[in-house]
């Protein structure tokens, strides 16, 4: 496999890459980074923030029941409160998509 030899296939690779990259210059990046996700994407990752953030709330509240020998009181509090941050973030990225698609659909009536 030496690199001197071009593969055929590499020169249609390089024209098309050219083609993208020029029409992708008229986007920001975050345009072009909300038109690489998808709806899945997305979905699976409202899912793994609300299990984190309870996740997370539960074992720093275990350690600290641990630490102060208070039984589950501050595992029952942290999980709430992790619970809740998940939630916020989940309304946050389902507030911001909604926007976009808003924002798209008054450009695309211009």
């Amino acid at each position: 496999m030496g690199q001197d030899k071009e593969n055929p296939d590499d020169s249609s690779f390089q024209e098309r890459l050219k083609q993208a990259q020029a029409k992708a210059k008229g986007r920001s990046f975050e345009e072009a980074e909300e038109r690489a996700v998808s709806p899945m994407g997305i979905a699976f990752k409202m899912g793994i923030e609300l299990v984190v953030g309870s996740g997370v709330g539960a074992f720093i509240g275990f350690w600290f029941d641990r630490w102060f020998g208070t039984a589950p009181l501050f595992l029952v509090v942290l999980l709430i409160l992790g619970f809740a941050s998940g939630i916020r973030n989940v309304v946050r990225e389902a507030t911001r998509m909604q926007e976009a698609e808003e924002n798209a659909s008054e450009a695309d009536k211009d």
